[in-house]
């Protein structure tokens, strides 16, 4: 949640693989991190991350390499996130 770089989109991928390589199915690990992130955001903030959620379980039930489409998914909700207080900041000047 603090760092939205890629290096630690690198470290979330590692984990992310870890998780897969023990037979943890890509939509259960998805579906566990939507729920574990939008208990730490802010309500205005919590549909749009559900969207890209069933947008990213979708393309995971539809194609190949769910690795690519779970990193997608926190690289979108990193870039959310970071508009989203991008945008709170410009609001208080």
């Amino acid at each position: 949640m603090a760092e939205h770089t890629p290096k630690r989109i690198l470290e979330v991928r590692a984990q992310l693989y870890d998780l897969l390589t023990h037979c943890i199915p890509a939509t259960v690990i998805l579906k566990t991190l939507t729920f574990k992130l939008i208990s730490m955001i802010d309500d205005n903030l919590k549909a749009e991350v559900v969207k890209w959620s069933a947008f990213y379980e979708h393309r995971i039930k539809t194609g190949s390499k769910v690795i690519f489409h779970l990193e997608a998914f926190v690289a979108k909700f990193m870039r959310t996130l970071e508009m989203y207080l991008m945008g709170m900041m410009m609001d208080d000047f």
